[in-house]
């Protein structure tokens, strides 16, 4: 298994990083280039952890790539982290090291650009409500809606939700190349 250090861009590393992280909003009017997504904390977390999907899910970092999120991505990412510390499947359980390093890289060096979670507050819980999802996933989702593209996800349940809702243009399958 490949190593964890070995994998995307470290903490501060900025290298092919297109957007800037960190919070920021999308002025009014702006339109994004055709090759703009929300990014899910599932595939972020394929960055940077070998496992099936990595591959796919990393085309999602190539250059003239326009990728956003919610600012909770990092502590999501960390929550899930957290649970494949603790057990589960021993060939997927990461040591708290790994975790700890992919973690700040979500938080430090991801090539994403953060947007502030209060202003989609409302809109993601009416949208989880109406879908049937989570608000952590409503959040992905109104970002999408608000900026007019999609997002991409390696949540198959997630996918469904959006699939089967009247915001089934909102969504992209991670194999799915961009």
């Amino acid at each position: 298994m490949s190593s964890i250090s070995d994998l995307g861009p470290g903490p501060g590393d900025r290298s092919g990083a297109s957007p800037t992280p960190g919070p920021s909003e999308a002025s009014p009017g702006v339109v994004l280039p055709p090759m703009s997504y929300v990014v899910d904390t599932s595939v972020a977390l394929k960055w940077y952890i070998p496992e099936a999907g990595s591959p796919e899910a990393r085309l999602y970092m190539g250059a003239g790539i326009d990728r956003h999120a919610p600012d909770l991505l990092p502590l999501e990412g960390a929550h899930a982290l957290l649970k494949r510390t603790r057990g589960g499947n021993p060939a997927a359980r990461l040591a708290i090291g790994d975790a700890l390093m992919v973690a700040e890289a979500l938080r430090d060096g991801a090539p994403i650009r953060y947007h502030s979670c209060w202003p989609l507050l409302a809109p993601a819980l009416s949208l989880a409500a109406e879908i049937g999802a989570s608000v952590y996933d409503g959040l992905f989702l109104a970002l999408s809606i608000r900026q007019g593209n999609r997002v991409v996800t390696a949540d198959g349940k997630f996918r469904d939700k959006i699939e089967f809702s009247g915001y089934g243009s909102h969504v992209r399958w991670f194999m799915d190349p961009p």
